[in-house]
């Protein structure tokens, strides 16, 4: 008999340890204990966190913030359907004041607790199904640094797990046998391996999370790599094409006039020669002015000076070149921020004013940008025609035709680990909000 009991509580704690899947989990710790210890019935608690309700634990007896939730009960005498529920942390019921103590609880019969006690039986269950709940066992479920994890809690012991109770008769009590010191002693164990099995459990729980959420940012970050990558091949495109049409068109160009200025020298008019020198210097200054554009657009000068200078210059040639007005607000010190975030947050701003004026039809802008220890926000919001936010999902950039966007702007600012929000309603403008961590 002996054997044969060590065996079978060898062979359920390799399988509480092997089994991955919580439900199974659970029904295998209550199926276990209802036959180690022949009990009728049995019901599994566990303690929750009262604001998220995360599995949680009780340390020293303080309960503060927690509950205990039921989440699986058996009957091998009555087919009973319980729905999950929670429950206070109670010295004035068995299972709250099992976890209160940290104790084992046995009672032999709950229709007869002595009045000294704190706890009572609760006769709904039994009223409303006919069942007659005699002998209880009460067992805290205690892990590793004795913290209190749950409670699993026995009802009626009989002569045989294989036994069922007909409650219909009046004399179905008499059959029922109070639990045993070795019952006990069992159940304390088990309910320890119980413990450390849900917990275990719940670890691989966050490590497939975890998992799942690394391999979709990484997914994200390869998504984001390649769009980069995209960029910035179109960027050395847009440069090479500026230079193509603008500052190499000129170098030929100039090449040309020097020819003439030859010819003229040769043949001795120097009248027209002079002519040609001016408009050759005038050609010179006009193709520097075109390369300094393009230096500017590549490290705009602006930015050595910090971000609010060089925001508000930008906004004052924006201005001057359209006729949407943009009242700027900014507050913080913008002195510790990084260089890359000191771009990365000016071009955001650049490309916000371009959609803007190029899609918004906008009269006014407000741009709202503060700056405090931890974060950067930046508000920009105009009063023009707005959009369908939905819509934004599935339309598609193209990034050589019109600029990088409202989806460029967003895989900038999660480039940065920033979040990005927009709101938009068809005739009521748009609002894009963006928080930068600075830590």
């Amino acid at each position: 008999m002996l054997d044969e009991m060590l065996k079978e509580f060898y062979d359920i704690g390799k399988s509480l340890s092997s089994e991955k899947d919580t439900l199974k989990l659970f029904e295998k710790i209550i199926n276990s204990s209802l036959k180690l210890t022949s009990a009728d019935a049995g019901t599994i608690y566990i303690v929750i966190d009262r604001k998220t309700s995360e599995w949680s634990h009780i340390k020293n007896g303080s309960t503060r913030g927690n509950l205990l939730k039921f989440v699986i009960s058996r009957n091998t005498s009555m087919n009973v359907n319980l729905q999950d529920y929670t429950a206070p942390i109670s010295k004035k019921s068995i299972s709250g004041f099992t976890v209160i103590s940290g104790k084992s609880l046995r009672i032999d019969d709950a229709y007869k607790i002595c009045d000294e006690v704190e706890y009572r039986h609760d006769h709904t269950f039994d009223n409303n199904t006919g069942y007659r709940t005699k002998s209880i066992l009460s067992i805290p479920m205690k892990n590793h640094d004795n913290d209190i994890t749950g409670v699993i809690q026995l009802i009626n012991k009989k002569h045989s797990w294989k036994d069922a109770i007909d409650y219909d008769k009046n004399d179905a009590a008499d059959g029922i046998l109070p639990f045993n010191d070795t019952d006990e002693l069992i159940m304390n164990s088990l309910a320890g391996q119980a413990a450390v099995a849900l917990e275990n459990n719940q670890l691989y729980r966050d490590m497939q999370g975890l998992l799942k959420v690394y391999k979709e940012q990484n997914s994200h970050l390869i998504y984001l790599s390649k769009n980069i990558m995209k960029a910035h091949e179109e960027e050395r495109k847009r440069i090479a094409r500026e230079i193509h049409d603008g500052p190499a068109q000129s170098a030929v160009n100039l090449s040309f006039k020097l020819e003439i200025c030859k010819r003229y020298l040769s043949d001795g008019k120097m009248d027209d020669l002079v002519s040609e020198i001016n408009n050759f210097s005038d050609s010179i200054h006009s193709t520097v002015k075109e390369i300094r554009t393009i230096i500017y657009d590549l490290k705009p000068s602006c930015l050595e000076d910090g971000l609010i200078s060089a925001v508000q210059r930008y906004i004052e040639t924006f201005s001057t070149s359209g006729s949407i007005n943009i009242d700027f607000t900014y507050s913080g010190n913008d002195s510790a921020i990084e260089y890359y975030l000191t771009s990365t947050i000016y071009r955001i701003v650049q490309e916000a004013l371009s959609n803007v004026r190029k899609h918004a039809e906008a009269d006014n802008i407000n741009i709202e940008l503060v700056i405090t220890n931890t974060r950067i926000t930046l508000d920009i919001i105009d009063d023009g025609k707005g959009f369908v936010v939905e819509e934004l999902k599935t339309r598609k950039f193209d990034r050589l035709k019109g600029g990088f966007g409202l989806e460029g702007i967003r895989e900038r600012v999660e480039l940065i680990r920033g979040d990005m929000t927009i709101q938009s309603t068809p005739g009521q403008g748009t609002e894009l909000h963006i928080a930068i961590p600075l830590l």
